[in-house]
């Protein structure tokens, strides 16, 4: 009997170590080994990009980058980071590039608007650092290309009116809502700030804004923050002035990647 149980003492011992064993090199292999990290190239070396009007929409400089490698097989996303001239992309402009190594080409109007948001001057030459990063989510750190440098001198574009039409406001605040005749009060566009303005008198009461003298396309929203900027919202409800006066109004349209008007905003100011 003793001899017995010492063999299947035995036995029991060596299933633990073989499993003990197993589960060692199962973890072993879960680790991941990252590889190289992806490259990126710009399509131009220009010393300094022409970011002018006489350019707006053609391509200005395409990025093409690598696939990263994350020691497995993985659906990365890549990013575009744009940041000023060695800063340490901690709120940096972004682009996605999609989900697999290629190309991003990016327009004039597109660059000046990052070199605008990363705060650089018009007419003035400046440098932003460009770098993609690959991520797969949790699985694994994010995986970056070294830096590329751009020069470029934006200029203010002016950018063709592509939001919607023309713009006008209508209602009692402004005359009444129109019948059959249209008794729009047009805005003028001002294609270097893309915004739609008016200064008018407007008497206590409500109302809308719509393009083309139609209500097939039509803009509200809350009256709260009308001096601060309101958010506007396609068929909203009625604006409210409370207060008769002489008011300047800049409207802004927002537009969904087909183009049609999705929403917009507006300050009314003394």
């Amino acid at each position: 009997m003793k001899n017995w149980l010492t063999k299947g003492l035995g036995f029991c011992a060596l299933v633990v170590l073989s499993l003990t064993s197993a589960c060692k090199k199962d973890e072993t292999q879960a680790v991941l080994t990252p590889g190289a990290a992806p490259t990126l190239q710009a399509s131009t070396t220009t010393p300094n990009l022409a970011l002018t009007t006489a350019n707006i929409n053609a391509s200005a400089v395409t990025f093409t980058y690598s696939a990263a490698n994350f020691g497995y097989p993985a659906a990365a996303t890549y990013t575009l980071q744009f940041d000023k001239k060695g800063g340490n992309f901690a709120s940096p402009v972004t682009f996605t590039g999609g989900t697999a190594a290629g190309a991003t080409s990016l327009t004039t109007a597109q660059l000046v608007n990052i070199f605008s948001s990363l705060g650089y001057p018009f007419s003035s030459a400046s440098q932003v650092d460009v770098r993609v990063v690959a991520s797969v989510g949790a699985a694994a750190a994010p995986s970056t290309s070294p830096v590329v440098t751009l020069t470029g001198t934006p200029v203010p574009l002016c950018i063709p009116n592509t939001f919607g039409g023309n713009w006008g406001i209508v209602g009692p605040a402004a005359g009444g809502w129109p019948g059959a005749t249209p008794t729009d009060r047009m805005l003028t566009y001002d294609c270097y700030t893309q915004t739609f303005t008016l200064r008018t008198a407007l008497t206590a009461g409500a109302l809308k804004f719509r393009a083309n003298q139609d209500w097939g396309t039509n803009l509200g929203g809350p009256s709260t923050s009308l001096a601060t900027g309101a958010t506007l919202a396609l068929n909203g409800p009625d604006l409210n002035i409370t207060t008769p006066g002489t008011y300047t109004i800049t409207l802004t349209i927002k537009t969904d990647a087909s183009g049609a008007v999705s929403g917009g905003s507006v300050t009314i100011k003394p």
